[in-house]
C-alpha cells in the first residue's frame, strides 16, 4: 500500500509526532508506538482503514527510534547490562516473531481490541502504581 500525504500540514504533523515519539521513547523506553499508531491513523485514512498496515508501519518506525535510545542509554551509562537483559531478550524476540505472524491471521477487530486493552491496562497500571 502506498500512502500519499496530500498536504504539507500532514507531513509537518507526522514530523512533530516523530519527534514526540523519539522523546517519549528516550525518556520512558516505551509508549512511542502508541503515539505513532495514533498519529498514522489520524493522518492517513488509508492506514486507519487497515490496522495491520498501521501497526506494521508503527513497528517499523519504532525499531530505529529504540536503537537510538538504547545506544544513548549505553553511552550515558543508564543501560545496565545484566543477566536479566538476556533472560528477557530471547523470549521477547520469539514473542515479536509470534506477534507478527498473528498479525496476518487474527481478525482486524481482535487486533484493535488487543491494542486498546494494552493501552488501557498500561495506563491504569502507571496511574495507580
Amino acid at each position: 500500500m502506498t500512502v500519499r500525504y496530500r498536504s504539507s500540514g500532514r507531513l509537518l504533523l507526522l514530523g512533530i509526532c516523530g519527534v514526540a515519539a523519539g522523546v517519549i521513547n528516550g525518556l520512558l523506553g516505551a509508549g512511542s508506538g502508541v503515539l505513532i499508531a495514533y498519529a498514522l491513523g489520524a493522518i492517513s485514512p488509508e492506514m486507519r482503514a487497515d490496522s495491520r498496515t498501521l501497526f506494521a508501519n508503527a513497528t517499523a518506525i519504532i525499531l530505529p527510534i529504540s536503537l537510538v535510545s538504547t545506544v544513548s542509554y549505553a553511552i550515558w551509562g543508564t543501560l545496565p547490562l545484566t543477566a536479566e537483559l538476556g533472560r528477557y531478550l530471547l523470549p521477547g524476540l520469539l514473542g515479536g516473531f509470534a506477534g507478527a505472524w498473528l498479525l496476518g491471521r487474527l481478525p482486524e477487530t481482535v487486533i484493535r481490541r488487543i491494542f486498546g486493552g494494552v493501552v488501557l491496562i498500561s495506563g491504569l497500571i502507571m496511574l495507580f502504581r
